[in-house]
């Protein structure tokens, strides 16, 4: 172990060191090169081949109801995959912001270890924060021109009870092997973790709420529905759904109680958000009238659309690794590092209006690919301690809020040997004697600004989408919307949280 962690501190110093912080040498240039990537590809299943640790179900913050409580006893049931020892909220944990809660696994991958050894998922965990108030769908929504709502980074499910049956039985999750299709979509269900409520700690609580003969009356598919419900119950609750941060305690708070004064930094940080950052062209919720009115007005930091911000690949991503159709017959990756993550273009569920996103294979309807689904800038930054890494995009190939940040800023931006910055289109590459600061996206189709238009610059069509790639920030403007960010972070105040 002390070999694997000596090896991946010098790949992550020359990962991070010299990326987009370090000293001007391109992040491309070493991120994506092939040594590195097969060396870093072993060392991330040999290091973190292990389910981690389960959690521990924290105190409850406030009042719930009788489904919700029962939904959070199951959230953090570790005994229900098989074999025991993963819950739904080993991926997703309060003081991360229920997300992965590891930082050692969001540093060496970002896509989290599963119940069976050497298996991941292929996406870094999804927070659950505000994603009670998403519109079913995915939808289109012709006013603001883009899909919008369902679940996961893909959207392959309407709503958080359909979202909650999914990871029971994913073979790279809880591995509880489902009876319904494969891979297991809409539909699926496990009989063993309808039979293993039976005998759970709050199994009164099931009966209490549902009938004392639910669990012999109902099927196990019927039960099993039943503990989705609960789950997606609790993921709606207050405990989850603060709006307890700074913001909500400052005079931008629906309560303007000014509790909170934004200092000069977070404060210019908020104009940035709402401003020339473009960050919530994405990352506001101000336009959905639907969900303003279910939140009383408050914001939730998402549009819940699909966008292509150009993310590159993620070569630690362990996924790539698990390629073996023996051992993982439903849940392996055929392609190897030939996988391409399509997001919403492969989405193998039809939209609630019938609308496919593929016909055949991932990808093959263009308008779809590369599309993810924006979760919201609320906990983006909340960490059980100050050096707490977490990983971020849909594969977690960045590794903090300033990498993120500069992403968004200097995306289309590369450098020469002087230190000389100039715009490039992402389809047509870089001048030569330059070299981009960050890999090129993994998918190019649908990239938002794709020629790297700076705002100046901006026109009616281009507007539309922001300007990803080259906002033109200084490195003190970064900050403040850095800094902005972080009284995002729920726990500043009790929880104040209204119903979906």
């Amino acid at each position: 172990m002390g070999e694997v962690k000596s090896k991946l501190s010098v790949i992550w110093a020359v990962i991070l060191g010299t990326s987009v912080f370090g000293m001007g040498i391109a992040f491309g240039a070493v991120i994506c090169s092939i040594a590195l990537v097969q060396v870093a590809g072993s060392i991330t299943t040999n290091a973190i081949a292990g389910p981690l640790p389960a959690p521990v179900r924290p105190p409850n913050e406030i009042k719930l109801t009788p489904a919700e409580q029962l939904g959070k006893f199951m959230l953090y049931d570790h005994t229900l995959s098989n074999p025991a020892g993963y819950a739904c909220a080993t991926c997703h944990v309060p003081e991360a912001g229920f997300t992965g809660p590891d930082s050692a696994v969001n540093l060496i991958s970002g896509p989290q270890p599963g119940i069976v050894p050497d298996r991941f998922l292929n996406r870094k965990p999804q927070s659950l924060v505000y994603a009670a108030f998403s519109p079913v769908g995915p939808v289109f929504n012709a006013g603001l021109g883009v899909w919008l709502g369902g679940d996961f980074w893909d959207g392959r499910v309407p709503d958080l009870s359909t979202q909650a049956q999914q990871p029971p039985i994913n073979p790279n999750e809880m591995a509880n092997t489902p009876v319904g299709p494969f891979p297991p979509l809409q539909g699926g269900y496990s009989p063993l973790l309808a039979e293993k409520l039976k005998s759970q700690p709050y199994a009164s609580l099931l009966l209490k709420i549902y009938g004392q003969d639910v669990l012999s009356k109902h099927s196990p598919q019927q039960i099993y529905t039943l503990f989705a419900l609960a789950v997606a119950a609790y993921e709606s609750s207050g405990e989850i759904n603060e709006f307890s941060s700074k913001y909500d305690a400052s005079n931008y708070g629906t309560l303007s109680k000014n509790v909170y004064a934004l200092s000069a930094s977070e404060e210019r940080g908020r104009k940035l958000y709402f401003g020339q950052g473009q960050c919530f062209q994405c990352h506001s919720s101000a336009k959905l009238s639907d969900v303003m009115q279910a939140t009383k007005g408050k914001e939730t930091f998402t549009m819940y659309c699909y966008a292509n911000i150009g993310v590159p690949k993620n070569p630690l991503n362990p996924y790539y690794q698990e390629t073996d159709p023996v051992t993982n017959p439903h849940g392996f990756n055929p392609l190897g590092t030939n996988y391409i993550d399509y997001g919403l273009g492969s989405n193998p569920n039809p939209a609630p209006d019938g609308t496919r996103f593929y016909n055949k294979v991932p990808g093959d309807i263009t308008q779809f690919r590369g599309l993810f689904k924006a979760p919201s800038a609320r906990d983006a930054d909340k960490r059980p301690y100050p050096g707490f890494v977490k990983a971020y995009m849909h594969n977690g190939v960045f590794k903090s809020l300033q990498e993120v940040i500069h992403f968004y800023n200097k995306r289309n931006i590369a450098v020469n040997s002087s230190g000389h910055e100039t715009a490039f289109d992402l389809r047509k590459g870089p001048p030569a004697g330059y070299t981009a600061l960050f890999p090129r996206p993994e998918v190019l189709d649908n990239v938002q600004n794709i020629a790297g238009v700076p705002p100046s610059e901006a026109t009616a069509a281009t507007e539309s989408n922001g300007q990803v790639g080259n906002l033109q920030l200084s490195p003190q403007q970064e900050q403040d919307l850095i800094n902005f960010l972080t009284i995002l972070s729920d726990g500043f105040t009790k929880p104040n949280p209204v119903s979906p």
